[in-house]
Parts: C-alpha cells; sequence; structure tokens
C-alpha cells in the first residue's frame, strides 16, 4: 500500500525578500553645506537691501535739510542787544545847620526791647520820680553846641534774687561805661544814668545783662546836633 502523506514547504526568507521590495523604507540625508550656504546669501542680500534703504534716507535727510537752510524763507533770530544803562549819580547831602535843629523830625522807636520774661519794664527817660521812670526821651536826642542832657535806663526785674546784673552803655558799637547791680530781692528796680553833650553824637543802645554776656533787655536811640 502506498505512502499517500503530503508535504508542504514555507520559504520565509524569500517573503521577508519580498516584502522588502514591496515596502521599501524612506532614509533622509541631509546636506548641512548646502543649506548653510543658502542661509549666508540670504543674510547677505537682506544687509545689502537695508543698506542701500539707509543710504536713500540719509541722503533725503541731507538734501531736505540744506533745502531748510538753503531756503530764503528761514531767517535766524537776531541776538539781542544788551544796553548799558547809566546808574544815577549820587546826590551829595544838603549840609544841616543848627538852626535846622528844630525841624527835626521825631524818630519813634520803643521804649526797649525785652528778651526774658523775668524783665517787667524797660525805657529810656528823664530823671526818675519816687523810684518810677521820668518821662519818655524824644527820638532822636537833639544838643545843641553848649547843651547837655542826662540819660536814664530804667529796667524793673522780678525772680533774679542772687544774680549780678549790668547796664552796659554803647556808642556805636564801643562800650562806654558799664555799671554794676548785685540783687538782693525778688522784684528790683535798676537806674543807670549817661550825661551827653554834643561831643557824644552817634548811635547809642543801652543793654542789661549778666556776667556771661546774656541779654535781657536793651534800649537804642540817636544823638545828633
Amino acid at each position: 500500500m502506498a505512502d499517500n502523506r503530503v508535504v508542504i514547504k514555507i520559504n520565509y526568507d524569500k517573503d521577508k525578500q519580498r516584502k522588502a521590495l514591496i515596502d521599501p523604507k524612506m532614509v533622509t540625508v541631509w546636506h548641512t553645506g548646502r543649506i548653510l550656504l543658502a542661509v549666508f546669501i540670504l543674510l547677505i542680500l537682506m544687509i545689502g537691501v537695508i543698506y542701500m534703504f539707509s543710504g536713500n534716507d540719509a541722503d533725503e535727510n541731507k538734501r531736505q535739510t540744506d533745502e531748510i537752510i538753503n531756503s530764503p524763507e528761514v531767517t535766524l533770530p537776531e541776538t539781542p542787544k544788551i544796553v548799558k544803562q547809566e546808574l544815577p549819580k549820587a546826590v551829595a547831602p544838603i549840609p544841616v545847620h543848627e538852626s535846622d535843629t528844630k525841624n527835626v523830625a521825631v524818630v519813634k522807636r520803643p521804649p526797649a526791647i525785652i528778651y526774658d520774661k523775668r524783665v517787667i519794664r524797660a525805657s529810656i527817660n528823664s530823671a526818675p520820680k519816687n523810684n518810677e521812670p521820668g518821662d519818655p526821651i524824644k527820638q532822636p536826642v537833639v544838643l545843641g553846641q553848649n547843651e547837655a542832657k542826662e540819660l536814664f535806663y530804667f529796667s524793673q526785674i522780678k525772680n533774679l534774687i542772687g544774680h549780678t546784673l549790668f547796664h552796659a552803655w554803647y556808642k556805636d558799637g564801643q562800650l562806654i561805661i558799664k555799671k554794676q547791680f548785685d540783687v538782693k530781692n525778688n522784684h528790683a528796680r535798676l537806674i543807670s544814668s549817661r550825661k551827653l553833650t554834643a561831643r557824644d553824637v552817634g548811635e547809642w543802645q543801652v543793654v542789661l545783662m549778666d556776667k556771661k554776656g546774656k541779654k535781657f533787655s536793651e534800649a537804642n536811640y540817636s544823638v545828633n546836633r
């Protein structure tokens, strides 16, 4: 009895080759050198275009500037001229004679300037009466050739017991005389005087001060011929 078996052979390698031929793979190759060359050329072209336009703009601006400068309608502003003004000449002072002293205007000044609240009163006066200041002195003090006048500085203080104070008389900023007071009660009245003549013409000041030079009050007046 004969053997009826069927044998089937499959060739896998041939199938793979056939499939590879049917479905080919795509391979991408980058040409780097060509790409860089193309970018370089593009940059050169862009720079040339920009340079060309910028040059045209500069030429146009220069042309417009030249036209404005050379235009007959444009006038530059004139520099203002400095005018020198002559100062008025000083007028010579009018001489004052002794006969005109009656017409001297009275200058109003405060009786005194008080710097410390412990000073109650202060003033320049004539001779005191009953330990009170005399009549106020008119400003300026006018003296004739042979005339003399005694002025009194009156100052009333409080709460300065035990202190040493002074009345300092100044003429034109220089000390003439200083009178010392040793305060022995809480309510003290300090009086000093100065006799003036025609030789004492100038600016006078009387100051109430302590040993350290602190001002408590002051009075200012003028002496004229």
